[in-house]
This record gives structure tokens, C-alpha cells and sequence, in this order.
């Protein structure tokens, strides 16, 4: 599909739901303008999300620490996600914070092929299925790499071209003070955009804390 069909496609995606269209937006990078992550940094950054949202929503960080520095994945932390688990105290505003997080490992784990469908998000994420293939106690993470799968690159674009207008259509609802339109799922519309944006090397970013979801 060339840039410009992925964009009739996602806008036609939006009328459907109803959701506001900025026919302003370009169209993204072609399937040749892209390469994507690795499936090795592909898991890696899985597992940095599994441990900070596993700590925000009350896991045992001296645990997650620990699994990190023996399995040597501390380095695939970002600055922020290594502040925040490696601090003194973790306050309630920085658990809420990384929680959200979850659904940036969701749509990780849909693109390296854990899940099998992707709906436009109107609800939070449900983990649990994904979370079976994920490391417990201290063992490697062999389960979680023999399960990979990782999509093809137009499916990734497809959503990537999606979630760029979708994200456009959130922002627009909150400056002018209107709730997220079509049911969406603001904050998961935000975290998705950022993994697409991440797995599809935006800009040539490799630093998650600073993955660009202009719009």
C-alpha cells in the first residue's frame, strides 16, 4: 500500500467512527523509507515495559531490579523508566504515570506477534494473556523470544498512518475541551502512537523517552 492509499484508508477508518479528519496531515514514510526494530530490541524494550508497569501497578521492585541486572537488560531501561525504578520512592503520581505504559507493551506485543488482533483502542488493554509469556521468577526470557512473531511491515505502517490521525483528532478534543471523540482511549491512542512511532524509527530516535508523536 503506498503512503497516500494508507491515508485514504485511515481517514476513512475515521468518518466511520465519526472522528474529526485533518486532511492537513502528510502522508507518513513509504514501506522503502522504513526499517524496523530488530526482534531482539523488540523484546528488549518489552521487557523494559513489563518491568516498570509490572512496579507501577504494585510488583515487587526490589524484584524487578534484580531481574534486570541478572539477566544484564538494565541498560535497555530509558533514563526516565531507570529513575524510576531505581529511586528511593516511587510516588503515586509516577506509578499512575508508567502504568499507562501498559499500553504501549500491548502494542508492542501485537506488532512482535503475542496477540493476534488489534482494535482501535476505546478501553484499556488487557495484559493478561500476553503476560503468560513473560519471564516468572528469575528465569531468562526463552518463552517470551521463541513466541515472537513480528508482523510485517505494512501491517505496522497501516496502524502507524492511523494512529497519527487518530492521535491528531484526541489532541484536537482536549484543546478545545471536548471529551476524546469516537469512544477513544486517549491516553492508549498517546502510548500506541509512541510505539509505533518507536518500532518504525521515527526521525532515527532510539531514545524511548524522546520518541516524537507530533501530529
Amino acid at each position: 500500500m503506498s503512503p497516500e492509499q494508507r491515508k485514504e484508508a485511515s481517514e476513512l477508518e475515521l468518518h466511520k467512527r465519526g472522528i474529526r479528519i485533518n486532511v492537513q496531515l502528510h502522508v507518513i514514510e513509504s514501506d522503502e523509507e522504513v526499517e524496523l526494530r530488530t526482534p531482539e530490541e523488540l523484546m528488549q524494550r518489552m521487557l523494559a515495559l513489563w518491568a516498570v508497569t509490572a512496579v507501577a501497578a504494585g510488583g515487587d521492585v526490589v524484584h524487578y531490579r534484580a531481574y534486570l541486572e541478572t539477566h544484564g537488560l538494565k541498560s535497555c531501561l530509558s533514563a526516565q523508566e531507570n529513575a524510576f525504578l531505581f529511586a528511593d520512592g516511587i510516588t503515586e503520581e509516577l506509578r499512575a504515570q508508567f502504568l499507562q505504559r501498559q499500553e504501549a507493551l500491548y502494542f508492542l506485543a501485537w506488532a512482535a506477534g503475542l496477540t493476534d488482533k488489534l482494535a482501535v483502542p476505546t478501553q484499556a488493554a488487557n495484559l493478561k494473556q500476553i503476560l503468560k509469556l513473560f519471564p516468572h521468577a528469575m528465569e531468562a526470557p526463552e518463552r517470551l523470544q521463541a513466541a515472537l512473531k513480528p508482523r510485517r511491515k505494512g501491517q505496522v505502517l497501516d496502524w502507524s498512518d492511523l494512529l497519527y490521525r487518530l492521535h491528531w483528532a484526541v489532541r484536537h478534543a482536549h484543546i478545545t475541551g471536548r471529551d476524546a471523540p469516537g469512544n477513544l482511549n486517549a491516553d492508549a491512542v498517546r502510548e500506541w502512537h509512541q510505539a509505533a512511532n518507536w518500532l518504525c524509527q521515527y526521525e532515527e530516535e532510539n531514545d524511548w523517552d524522546k520518541v516524537s508523536t507530533e501530529t
